[in-house]
């Protein structure tokens, strides 16, 4: 039942183009960053910049709007003798699968075929595909937890913000507030519990680009010198985390 319930969800969502329009928008950007730069190492730093926050934002809203747009058809599924739990895994795993797929191929294919074989490209590709699905559950949760789909959509574009833009403002404003005092420790705590400030510093590190990672990641990199995988672990994490809270919403949901 669980892989018939994968098929059906990922044929609906063929149907929605979006799958489609994400593997487009990565092939080109790849094509666009190898003409202008030239240089593999420049389309890697860029491309890996471009890809986290782009992707973060389209699984966060894509997933945010597929529950909304989808009640009939839940409701249909949900009418059958199937277990929520099923359901639900289903979906997850299902928009987490599309837009993987999307985002690797539409980065993969056009880079192998215009430049060969690079190994810190495919880093970076490995890096940026697993917040695919810690975006995908935050999404689903914006879209549980708030009933009104303009307010949940909203919401989720607030959240997308925080962790891009105003995490950053507040963890450097706490920097200017405490820099009389030794909590650089604190620092670095709060540094990796944001995912995306985690994976920035990685890819930057793995770059060699050390004089962008600002004094945080520098601290960062001192005291965690080898944290290629620690953005894969804490969004793996993340994602359980955020799945859990989501099926038990899920479950008490009265579509």
């Amino acid at each position: 039942m669980f892989a018939k319930l994968i098929k059906y969800v990922s044929y609906d969502l063929l149907k929605s183009r979006w799958v489609f329009a994400t593997f487009l928008f990565y092939a080109l950007t790849v094509y666009i960053l190898l003409e202008f730069g030239r240089s593999a190492e420049k389309v890697v730093v860029s491309y890996g910049n471009i890809s986290y926050l782009s992707l973060s934002l389209f699984s966060l809203l894509l997933s945010t709007a597929y529950l909304y747009n989808n009640r009939n058809f839940l409701e249909f599924l949900l009418s059958q003798p199937v277990r929520r739990s099923t359901l639900f895994m289903s979906i997850s795993v299902s928009l987490s699968l599309s837009l993987g797929l999307s985002y690797l191929l539409g980065s993969i294919v056009p880079f192998y075929y215009l430049m060969g074989y690079n190994l810190s490209f495919f880093k970076c590709v490995l890096l940026n595909l697993s917040i695919v699905p810690l975006f995908v559950n935050l999404g689903l949760f914006s879209a549980l937890f708030v009933e009104d789909r303009i307010r949940g959509l909203g919401f989720s574009i607030f959240l997308w913000l925080f962790l891009c833009l105003f995490y950053d403002a507040l963890l450097l404003y706490m920097v200017v507030l405490l820099s009389d005092y030794p909590v650089y420790k604190l620092f670095i705590g709060l540094t990796i519990m944001n995912p995306l400030d985690l994976l920035r510093l990685t890819l930057l590190m793995d770059a060699g680009l050390y004089e962008l990672m600002g004094f945080v990641g520098k601290w960062l990199a001192r005291y965690l010198k080898d944290f290629y995988f620690l953005p894969i672990l804490l969004s793996i994490f993340y994602t359980l985390l955020l799945f859990i809270v989501n099926l038990f919403i899920f479950k008490r949901r009265d579509f």
